[in-house]
């Protein structure tokens, strides 16, 4: 009897060894890292999985034990339904002290529950969009460093409560190696406590910067769409369902939520409900946005159709799984951040794919006037737009080493592997990019007739030199002191413009004679005339006016005007470093 009970219990103990390792097999499996160039094992990453069975909508009113933060809020909360938070004044001096935490209101954004109702701004043409009832799962990966923990939450909350559980596979939390230690275990006891196992964290070992830790996200995902959201976001209602049903159409459809603003400064949630303007970028590599151009317009019926947009600004999309490893994901070359976004996509429509915002999707997101973090890899912007410049823009690459000539002799890393990619997807050259994706965009010419910069006065005694003061519009004024860097760098091209940062351009104001930097059109406005050193220039509208500093404002800043046009009138010549047959 003794052995038999004993055998009992060896055949338990035997039993539950093997589950033990078969489970931890089964999990090893599903949180497997698909090693890509970026070369990061396993080893390197810590995994916490929520273990509450109670949703956002079934918690209690309460602070949460561990940031102190409100988890359910009422229709009196502050910041209920998007409003804004005011402050009072005797709390401002701490307000301005804490903004520099996170370069936006942390005050406020700890007084705002964290479950907030937003305002549902869906146009009505929405509601006359049907959805597919088996759309694809998705894999929601949530990037951070440092990240202040009440807009941390409150994005993953928001996911959680504003999609449907069907259609999530997962939220994948990325701490790309936060710093503030005080944080790092009551983040790991809030998503274990109080987020459903659907919700994971993953902790990069070392800092690798949010390219590198958006590829190591979707490295995890098991749904069949990522979705990739900044840790300061705000899901608006049904903003999910739009983004799924137009990837299932066409898996290489890469789609963007309408983005809505939260103000950095008391954070207020606001938008419009159609969408107006398509994202491009300018000759510095950068994304810029522009109003929607005819041709596009033409094929929006309702403002719930899709718009199309050459590029995105990178933070907020959702692409198939197949998709972006097929496209082989963000260049692993990339270094933290920085042009990544233009990259991805010109390879998404060089290689057949198709870039669009979905008007029936919104989304919150916090604009803040700077990064509050430091990079740890120098020039690492520069050397994202060299590799993106060599590898996609063929020799439209020229005009952009014309805008940053520091980057032709930078060492940017081997682009082998990515231009070998490029040729094994069968992509179209740069040239289809442009007649086919921005047939409207300007390509500034790469003949160069004077550059150097704007000297005014006497070329023997100037008396300054044209400055943008880093403005993209507003007056064109003369300062005093030369110093030829970005923001004195005039050129008269070709066709006559004088462009400053190749983009933009001086233009002529005919109505009040002022001159005004704007974005570069090919208008007569921003044509001129010049004839060389010492000479005047002249507007194409009106070939007796000349560009003149006005008398009327301060010596070291002096505005420019139209005057009639003045052999004897000093103010009136004009000077450029270098010209190109001298």
């Amino acid at each position: 009897m003794y052995n038999r009970r004993a055998l009992r219990r060896n055949i338990k103990a035997l039993v539950l060894i093997l589950v033990f390792f078969l489970t931890a097999s089964i999990l090893r499996a599903i949180f497997q890292y698909r090693k890509d160039e970026t070369d990061l094992a396993t080893d390197d990453l810590i995994i916490v999985i929520g273990q509450s069975q109670v949703l956002p909508t079934e918690w209690k009113r309460q602070k949460d034990p561990y940031f102190g933060l409100t988890m359910v809020g009422d229709d009196n909360s502050p910041g209920q339904n998007g409003e804004l938070i005011v402050h009072r004044e005797e709390d401002m001096e701490t307000v301005k002290k804490r903004k520099y935490e996170n370069v936006y209101d942390t005050v406020a954004c700890e007084k705002i529950p964290l479950d907030r109702a937003v305002r549902d701004l869906r146009h009505k043409d929405c509601d006359n969009v049907q959805y597919d009832s088996d759309l694809p799962k998705a894999s929601v990966i949530i990037i951070f460093y440092n990240e202040a923990p009440c807009a941390l939450l409150r994005t993953v909350t928001s996911v959680l409560l504003r999609s449907p559980r069907e259609y999530v596979e997962e939220i994948i939390m990325v701490d790309d190696h936060s710093n503030i230690e005080s944080n790092q275990e009551k983040l790991r006891n809030f998503i274990r406590d109080f987020f459903p196992p659907q919700v994971k964290l993953v902790r990069n070992k070392s800092r690798l910067g949010p390219i590198k830790t958006k590829i190591v996200g979707s490295g995890f995902a098991l749904g069949e769409v990522v979705v990739f959201l900044d840790s300061h976001c705000e899901a608006g209602p049904g903003w999910l369902e739009p983004l799924l049903h137009r990837i299932k159409k066409d898996y290489r459809n890469v789609v963007m939520p309408s983005i809505d603003i939260i103000n950095e400064n008391g954070f207020k949630f606001y938008g419009a409900t159609s969408v107006q303007s398509q994202g491009v970028f300018n000759w510095g590599l950068r994304h810029i946005w522009q109003g929607i151009p005819e041709f596009d317009k033409k094929s929006i019926k309702t403002c719930a159709d899709p718009v199309r947009s050459p590029t995105m600004p990178g933070g907020l999309f959702a692409i198939s799984r197949k998709w972006w490893e097929h496209l082989g994901k963000y260049d692993p070359g990339m270094q933290m951040w920085g042009a990544e976004n233009i990259e991805i996509s010109f390879k998404i429509w060089m290689c057949g794919g198709r870039l669009e915002i979905m008007p029936c999707s919104h989304t919150g997101h916090v604009f803040r006037d700077g990064i509050p973090y430091k990079s740890n890899v120098t020039n690492h912007i520069a050397i994202n737009q060299k590799r993106l410049a060599e590898v996609w823009m063929d020799k439209y690459k020229d005009i952009v080493y014309m805008r940053h000539p520091d980057l032709i002799d930078l060492d940017a890393g081997d682009v082998r592997h990515q231009k070998r990619l490029r040729e094994s997807l069968e992509c179209h050259d740069f040239d289809w990019f442009m007649k086919n994706v921005v047939p409207e965009k300007l390509i500034p010419t790469l003949h160069i007739k004077a550059s150097g910069g704007l000297i005014a006065g006497d070329s023997f005694e100037p008396r300054g030199c044209i400055d943008t003061f880093s403005m993209e519009s507003g007056p064109a004024r003369v300062y005093a002191s030369c110093h030829f860097l970005e923001t004195q760098n005039f050129q008269l091209t070709g066709k006559d413009e004088i462009r400053v940062r190749i983009d933009f351009c001086l233009e002529a104001n005919m109505a009040d004679k002022r001159i005004n930097i704007a974005l570069c059109d090919g208008s007569t406005n921003q044509k001129w005339f010049h004839a060389g050193r010492d000479k005047q220039i002249t507007t194409y509208k009106d070939l007796e006016l000349c560009i003149s500093i006005s008398s009327e404002s301060a010596t070291d800043e002096r505005f420019l005007v139209l005057t009639t046009c003045s052999s004897e009138d000093i103010n009136q010549r004009w000077s450029f470093r270098n010209y190109q047959s001298q």
